[in-house]
């Protein structure tokens, strides 16, 4: 559309004149019509941002075109005018769409007002979707920011996390692997496979408030100290609740350790209480503790780990998906698909208590 610009659509040659001349005096870029056919054919071509419509046709009726103008151009503003003083009439006009409404014979002060009117209406219409623009591109790359620093902190968090424990150095990254494989024969949908890739990333992270002593201690826990371990699905949910707002994550992350049975923990959850995805995401988080060493033991074989999968099938683990996941085993051979190799601690480039004002700074974005 022309910046300022006016289509005159009127069946009189004499009044088109007139609107044309007294339009163009004012600065305006103007076409002409004597039908409404003819009107379409200059609309469809380059529409302009005003429309000046006779209502008094003899073709067609005038509100009729007004319907027509407001469905097919919606931007385009429309002003009215007609010989009859019906009050009933002007008010049937503006609810049918029309911006403005005056009557014949026309007086060109009114005719001006109304177009200077209309156009600057238009002007501040544009530049308000200019701005709204603006923001939403603004507001979308503050976002990607804002994205990008959340996950760098997510990163840097579980980095952070497993420097603490020699033995979980990469647990969280397989584990995340792992799931998303069993999410994907389990024919999760893609919402749900991103909220699980999430979960898996961080279901460890309540260990940063376990003591390093514990996490390493090669013999037997205390009571005390297994109660430590198994406060860090609640502490995880804890730490990371300000900041990710997917109660569906939270609610995983919190309950990877519960079981089919009830014995679990921290919430003694069973059967089909416990969360889809916490119910995914303990299978092959244990499978993961089970295939890799740990400071009070080796790590066991495929088979062995396998076979106590299928012992807890129904009372830890949710049958069917122990089935599931076996049978994707199986196509590993006799190699894991993402072996221990006992990898050095990352260096803890962020402390944790840095990576989570860092994560407070993305709080916004919604995971």
């Amino acid at each position: 559309m022309q910046a300022k610009s006016v289509t005159i659509l009127d069946h009189e040659p004499m009044i088109r004149q007139l609107l044309m001349r007294a339009a163009a005096s004012w600065g305006y870029a103007c076409r002409v019509a004597s039908s409404t056919e003819a009107f379409f054919r200059i609309f469809d071509q380059n529409p302009t941002p005003i429309a000046v419509i006779d209502l008094d046709l003899d073709d067609r009726k005038g509100l009729w075109l007004v319907h027509q103008i407001r469905s097919g151009w919606p931007n385009a503003y429309i002003v009215a005018m007609t010989a009859d003083r019906n009050n009933d009439a002007a008010i049937e006009c503006l609810n049918a769409g029309a911006h403005r409404y005056f009557h014949k014979p026309i007086r060109l002060d009114e005719f001006r007002h109304a177009l200077e009117t209309t156009h600057q209406i238009y002007t501040l219409q544009r530049e308000h979707e200019r701005h709204h623009d603006q923001l939403l591109e603004t507001v979308r790359r503050q976002t990607q920011q804002l994205r990008t620093t959340f996950y760098s902190a997510i990163d840097s968090l579980v980095r952070a996390m497993e420097a603490r424990d020699l033995y979980a150095s990469g647990h969280s990254w397989r584990v995340r692997r792992y799931a998303l494989r069993l999410a994907k024969r389990l024919e999760l949908p893609a919402r749900e496979r991103l909220q699980l890739s999430l979960a898996a990333k961080l279901h460890d992270i309540g260990k940063v408030g376990v003591p390093e002593a514990i996490l390493n201690k090669p013999g037997t826990l205390t009571a005390e100290e297994m109660d430590a371990i198994r406060a860090h699905p609640v502490i995880g949910e804890r730490i990371l609740a300000p900041i990710v707002r997917r109660p569906t994550v939270l609610a995983t992350i919190r309950g990877h350790h519960e079981r089919l049975d009830g014995s679990g923990y921290p919430d003694h959850l069973a059967g089909d209480a416990i969360p889809l995805l916490a119910r995914v995401l303990t299978i092959v988080d244990c499978f993961d503790a089970m295939t890799t060493s740990r400071a009070y033991r080796g790590a066991m074989t495929m088979p062995q780990a396998f076979e106590l999968l299928r012992a807890g099938s129904g009372t830890q683990f949710e049958p069917r998906f122990v089935r599931v996941f076996l049978d994707m085993a199986r196509r590993w051979g006799n190699e894991l698909p993402f072996p221990d190799k006992h990898p050095a601690p990352a260096p803890r480039e962020i402390q944790p208590a840095s990576a989570l004002r860092l994560l407070a700074a993305a709080r916004a974005i919604d995971n």
